[in-house]
Parts: C-alpha cells; structure tokens; sequence
C-alpha cells in the first residue's frame, strides 16, 4: 500500500518551535494518530525497497504504541481524509486542530522519523543499526509532549537463548520497534485498574502481556484535576496523585497478584500505574 504525504507534519513540527511548550493533562488512554517524517522523505526517488522499508517502520512503530497500552490508534486512512481535505493556507490558519479533535477526537499526533547507521566491525564486517524515533505532538497547543526512541541502551531479548552478558543492537524496524516500546514503556507507564481485594491481597487486571514481573511495584493513582494557567488559560500539567503501591507476587498473562503494601483502603476499580522513572519523582510518602 502506497503511503500518502501532506505538508501537515512539517507545519506541526514548526508550530512545535513557534508556541510555548504547554502539556497536556495526563490522562489514561490518549488517541494518537502516526505519521512519517517528510522531512526526509525522498519518495520520488526511493526504490521499491526503500519504500517497504519506510512502512515497516510506520507498522514497527504502530504495534509498539498498542503494546503500551495507553493509546487508542487511528487508522492511517482516516488521518489521509483529513489532512486532503484542507489546504496549507487553512492549516496555517490554525483549522487543522479543530478538524483533528472535532472529527477524530485526537489527542496527539506522533511524527515518525527513522536512521540507518551502518558501520564496520573489527574484524571488517558490516553491522546494521536501525533507529526509530517519534514526535509526540499535543493537537490542542500544537506542543511537543514526549520525544520516545528506539536508540537506548541495548537489551538482551528474553526470547531468545543468548548469553545474558552479550548486548542486541536492532537492525531491522521489527527489532528496534521492540527498544521503541521500553521508551514507551517509560514515558508513558502501563495503566491498569484493581479487579478484586481479599485481605492484604489484590488482583490487577495487568499481566506480563503489558510488561509485568515478578516483583514489579504497581503505583495506585488518582487522575490529577486539570489546572487551568489564570493568566494564558491554557491547561497545564496535572500528573497523577499516587496514593499507595502495590507489590506483584504472581504475574499470569492479563492478570497480576499483588501484596498491598498501602496503609490506606484499597478497592475494586482503583487505578493503577507500574511504577517507573517518570513516576518516581511523583511518589508520595506512604
């Protein structure tokens, strides 16, 4: 399938520099819709090959941001019939927001860029090192929210029998949509809600389908109430509060059993988040 470009990410990317930085209030789910970088686009001069190549990234980079757990994905053609339905001039007019929250209630536009580095060896062989990297654009301020990566450290795959000491590097978009999903991973944690409590016990609907171990801390958190700037009106960040953890003992699947390690009442249908760096510097005393 042919893939369409408009002159929409480069103005977004623009508009990104032009406006203050505003983020957006965190919420549990965000509708997020892909689309490639055109700024190194070259798509009247690539080979077939180099085009399979550009979706494989689009396709590596799409199942990374479902496997987080976070976001709600827009079909590509869906984004296709927006943005030829405008010209430049009324983007620049700043219609293009209305048409993406009104239309597809999107939240944030993620612009896909990629790298190929490709060097030698000691011994003279050639090594492949593939790099994806998405702009995470808030609709509303046309701000950047978050920049996630697939350049991170490299990690042993746990699904291959390889010597835990020797490091992946990914070269192809399957492999680094996989490091692309640790940064996901990151930014934005695995949200999940308590689905039973007995005792000192309790039951999440997170499993290792979403990430989770054996000794994970799972954080339960309330949605933090969006502030409103007296000044500009534009809403500012409004992290989520944590108001006690969770240790998992036992990780199935879809679910998880946890130790409530809380002072406080836990109940059913409370949310939880898995505890990361971004959420450590939100910890509250427990």
């Amino acid at each position: 399938m042919f893939l369409k470009f408009s002159p929409l990410p480069v103005l977004l990317l623009c508009l990104a520099v032009a406006l203050p930085a505003s983020a957006q209030v965190e919420k549990s789910q965000y509708k997020l819709g892909l689309i490639p970088d055109i700024a190194k686009e070259k798509h009247h001069y690539e080979s077939e090959k180099e085009r399979r190549f550009r979706e494989d990234v689009l396709n590596a980079a799409t199942d990374a941001f479902v496997a987080a757990r976070r976001f709600k994905m827009v079909e590509r053609n869906q984004l296709d019939a927006i943005f030829t339905e405008k010209n430049l001039q009324e983007f620049i007019g700043g219609q293009t927001n209305n048409k993406l929250t009104d239309v597809l209630g999107l939240d944030l536009v993620g612009v896909v860029g990629y790298t190929v580095d490709v060097s030698k060896s000691p011994k003279g062989e050639l090594k492949t090192k593939c790099i994806i990297d998405v702009r995470l654009i808030d609709v509303k301020t046309a701000s950047i929210l978050a920049t996630v990566t697939s350049d991170h450290p490299p990690i042993v795959n746990p699904n291959l029998n390889l010597n835990p000491n020797l490091l992946l590097t990914p070269s192809t978009p399957r492999e680094a949509g996989e490091y692309l999903q640790q940064s996901i991973r990151e930014a934005f944690p695995p949200l999940g809600y308590v689905v039973s409590v007995n005792g000192k016990e309790a039951v999440v609907d997170l499993g290792s389908e979403a990430g989770l171990q054996n000794g994970d801390t799972l954080e339960i958190v309330a949605e933090g109430e969006q502030i409103i700037h007296p000044v500009t009106g534009k809403p500012l960040s409004a992290p989520m509060k944590v108001i006690g953890e969770l240790k998992v003992v036992t990780a199935s699947p879809q679910i998880s059993t946890c130790k409530i390690k809380s002072r406080g009442e836990v109940r059913i249908a409370s949310l939880v988040r898995l505890k990361g760096s971004r959420s450590e510097e939100h910890t509250s005393e427990l």
